[in-house]
C-alpha cells in the first residue's frame, strides 16, 4: 500500500489512534474513503504472514507467530471498537435530525459504506415519529407502514454458498488459527480428527501437519 499525500499506511498503530481520536471526540471522524478496503487488506496481509510461518518451527518463528497472534487479536478489538463507536454516533446523529427536521447535521464525515445506513435509519424514525408522535398530539389516528423484513425463504436465497468441508487427521499439534474472515480454529492435538473448510484443510495437508480422513 503506497503512502500518498492523502493516504495513510495502515499499521497497528495509525489504527489505535484512529480509535483513541473517535473516543474522545464527539464528533465522526472523518477516515479515509477506501478505510475498510484498506483494512481489509492489511488483515489479509497479517493472516498471510501468520499462516506462512505455520510452516517453520525454529524458536525464533514460534516468537514472531505469538506476536502475530496477539497482533491479530488486538487489530480485531480495535477494529470492533472503532465500528461500535461510529455505530453510535451515526445512530444518535440520525435520531438529532429526525427529532429537529435540521438540515445542518454534519455527514461529511461517513464513509460511503455508512451513508445508506444513516438515511436508512433516519428514513425509519422520521416515519414512525410522523406517524405516532406526532398524529397523537394532532388527536388523530396513527398512521404507519409495517417495516417489510425479508422472508425466510429470500434469505436463503441470498446467502453464499458455504464453502466445502473436508475431514482430516492432525499428524501433530497444531496451534490455533485463523481463517479469511479471521475465525479462529484449534488447537489441534496429534492424532486428532476434525473438519475444516477445505481450502485450509489442503493447506494443512500440504504442509504434512495433516492427512485426510474419508
Amino acid at each position: 500500500m503506497e503512502q500518498t499525500a492523502k493516504e495513510v499506511v495502515l499499521t497497528y498503530e495509525t489504527l489505535y489512534e484512529m480509535l483513541r481520536k473517535e473516543k474522545s471526540r464527539d464528533e465522526l471522524q472523518k477516515l479515509d474513503e477506501c478505510f475498510f478496503r484498506d483494512v481489509l487488506a492489511y488483515l489479509k496481509e497479517k493472516q498471510q504472514s501468520y499462516d506462512d510461518n505455520l510452516t517453520k518451527n525454529d524458536i525464533f518463528s514460534q516468537s514472531e507467530r505469538d506476536k502475530l497472534h496477539i497482533q491479530l487479536t488486538n487489530i480485531r478489538k480495535i477494529l470492533k471498537d472503532l465500528y461500535d463507536i461510529r455505530e453510535r454516533k451515526i445512530i444518535n446523529m440520525s435520531i438529532n435530525k429526525s427529532r429537529t427536521h435540521t438540515m445542518i447535521v454534519d455527514t461529511a464525515n461517513l464513509l460511503p459504506q455508512e451513508q445508506p445506513f444513516f438515511e436508512s435509519l433516519h428514513s425509519v424514525m422520521t416515519q414512525y415519529r410522523t406517524g405516532i408522535l406526532h398524529r397523537l398530539l394532532e388527536q388523530r389516528e396513527l398512521d404507519i407502514l409495517p417495516i417489510v423484513l425479508p422472508l425466510p425463504a429470500e434469505e436463503k436465497e441470498e446467502a453464499p454458498l458455504e464453502s466445502p468441508l473436508k475431514k482430516i487427521k492432525c499428524t501433530e499439534a497444531i496451534e490455533q488459527f485463523f481463517g479469511e474472515e479471521l475465525e479462529p480454529y484449534g488447537p489441534f492435538a496429534a492424532e486428532e480428527e476434525t473438519t475444516l473448510p477445505e481450502q485450509l484443510a489442503n493447506i494443512l495437508i500440504s504442509q504434512g501437519k495433516a492427512v485426510e480422513q474419508q
